[in-house]
């Protein structure tokens, strides 16, 4: 029987060092003092490292320096780090800049998921006799104190693994489908009104810093701004040129996670309570005004997805190559199809895994889904890394022309970029040409300007910066481009 209750103390014993919190890189935690667990470490802004009552100034993150156990201390609102902790006692610890190493220690003779911190210049920073780490100060900040576990507790700290709220990110983008059908998303579809429908690169948003908390909304494709709320329910929300202040507020806690809704900040009430008049799915598809209580009017909310941004060089042109399937918002995508003496390139809505695409825009993002693109006509090629043999043409900039241009023999494409290769050509490059110079609607054509071969106009004048539509002069003969 002895050996039987022995084997069971050590299994629980067990099951509970299972349990025991591990520290994640990366992750976000709440930090909370040993003594009173609902007394928080925040960051408010001030040089100080305060305590209180749970808002959103007190999510951490958890960054691995790569030495065992030690981390930088991240305040995911303010993003300032913990500085270092003096090696003194009672001396306040602050917030700055700079990230500073710590020591993140668990202490299990102060309770479960119990922690030490203190920065790693420290002597000592075991948590044993003559460590100094965080303490909780009388007026609710962290001081430096003696932090020995199993004697000083309010040198100990609670952590506690969460999920933090999202929160508007200037330097992201998104996509905003309807709470109740996320199938359905917002998009600017170029007319006068806010329109919804599928997934495309039209339903790409940032929301830029208005001030106050408020943010202009826009749309990456068009660069139109969502246009102020009407104080009256069932009115269309209209898109335009000029940025308008917006109030975009979390209701996850009511809508479900990631829900926001959204309004003018001119309005009257912009907490979406009762009196709230906001953004709806209206039935034909069009964003319009209507009530917008949290909790109640679930039309009248918004799941957003936060996606990474990846910008364009100022020539407005990129390669891309798909490692998965995936839809590409925010820029328009182009597979490429040789045909006489031009490469033709045709808008594709999504692009197949291992393909590569020639992209327009200023910056985008892409969203992993089954891809339904035609791509067996497309001339361009995705690189793995190889080395240029002369047949290669890379997209490039040269003298104000962005245009494949033939790459040197021996150097190399880097992997995920996209090439043409045409063997045994003579010609030096094809260039971008398009009848709308801001914008290519049905196709995109890269026209080639061989070497050896000088072009003239009508009027006599050589042609330097590739072929656009009319007669050309080429080798004494008249040219229809």
């Amino acid at each position: 029987m002895k050996r039987i209750l022995l084997i069971l103390c050590a299994v629980f014993c067990a099951m509970q060092n299972m349990s025991a919190l591990t520290i994640e890189d990366g992750k976000f935690y709440t930090i909370a003092n040993r003594n009173d667990v609902n007394l928080f470490v925040k960051d408010t802004g001030v040089d100080i490292i305060q305590m209180g009552a749970f808002d959103d100034a007190c999510y951490w993150q958890f960054i691995a320096t790569g030495n065992e156990g030690c981390y930088y201390v991240k305040n995911k609102k303010t993003g300032r780090y913990a500085q270092l902790c003096s090696t003194s006692t009672e001396v306040n610890v602050t917030m700055g800049t700079n990230p500073v190493e710590y020591r993140i220690k668990e202490c299990s003779a102060e309770g479960t998921d119990m922690f030490g911190l203190t920065s790693t210049n420290q002597a000592n920073y075991e948590f044993t006799a003559g460590c100094v780490g965080w303490n909780w100060k009388g007026d609710n900040t962290v001081q430096t104190f003696a932090a020995a576990a199993g004697t000083n507790h309010r040198s100990f700290w609670k952590l506690t693994l969460v999920t933090p709220p999202m929160t508007i990110n200037t330097n992201k983008v998104y996509i905003m489908s309807n709470r109740n059908d996320n199938s359905v998303y917002v998009k600017d579809n170029g007319g006068d009104e806010l329109a919804m429908g599928g997934l495309d690169n039209a339903s790409l948003w940032q929301f830029e810093d208005a001030g106050n908390g408020q943010f202009y909304v826009k749309n990456v494709k068009t660069g139109r701004y969502v246009q102020a709320c009407s104080t009256n329910t069932e009115v269309p929300v209209g898109i335009g040129n000029d940025p308008v202040a917006y109030a975009v507020v979390n209701c996850s806690d009511l809508e479900g996670k990631d829900c926001f809704g959204l309004t003018s900040a001119d309005q009257a009430n912009t907490a979406f309570t009762d009196g709230c008049i906001g953004w709806n799915w209206r039935n034909d598809n069009i964003v319009q005004t209507f009530a917008a209580k949290a909790g109640q009017n679930h039309r009248s909310f918004w799941k957003f997805t936060e996606l990474e941004p990846k910008t364009i060089s100022a020539a407005g042109y990129a390669t891309y190559c798909a490692s998965e399937d995936v839809i590409v918002l925010g820029a328009q995508a182009y597979k490429g199809a040789v045909d006489g003496d031009y490469v033709s390139f045709t808008e594709v809505s999504d692009v197949p895994a291992g393909s590569a695409v020639v992209l327009k825009g200023s910056l985008y993002a892409t969203v992993a889904a089954t891809a339904q693109s035609d791509m067996t006509d497309n001339v361009l090629k995705a690189s793995e890394g190889i080395t240029a043999d002369g047949s290669q043409y890379i997209l490039a900039q040269q003298d104000g022309t962005v245009g494949f241009y033939k790459a040197s023999t021996g150097s190399t494409i880097a992997a995920g970029k996209g090439y043409i290769e045409m063997a045994g050509s003579n010609v030096k490059a094809f260039y971008l040409d398009a009848d709308d110079a801001t914008s290519i609607n049905e196709e995109l054509r890269v026209k080639n300007e061989k070497s050896a071969t000088a072009v003239y106009d009508l009027s006599g004048r050589k042609t330097i910066n590739g072929l656009k539509k009319g007669v050309y002069i080429i080798d004494g003969k008249k040219i229809l481009f």
